[in-house]
């Protein structure tokens, strides 16, 4: 989804397990970057393009 709209989603906040899921998988795309946002149980996944 982020690769068709260029632009960032942010996922529902998640618990730190699922959050290093999103992470690693996503770490080797060369399209997309992730960044966890937030505190405590508002921790959420950020997915943004990656900029060329």
């Amino acid at each position: 989804r982020v690769k068709q709209s260029k632009s960032p989603i942010t996922l529902e906040p998640m618990p730190p397990h699922e959050r290093r899921i999103i992470h690693l998988t996503l770490a080797d795309s060369p399209d997309v970057t992730t960044v966890s946002i937030g505190e405590g149980e508002e921790r959420r996944v950020v997915i943004s393009p990656r900029k060329s």
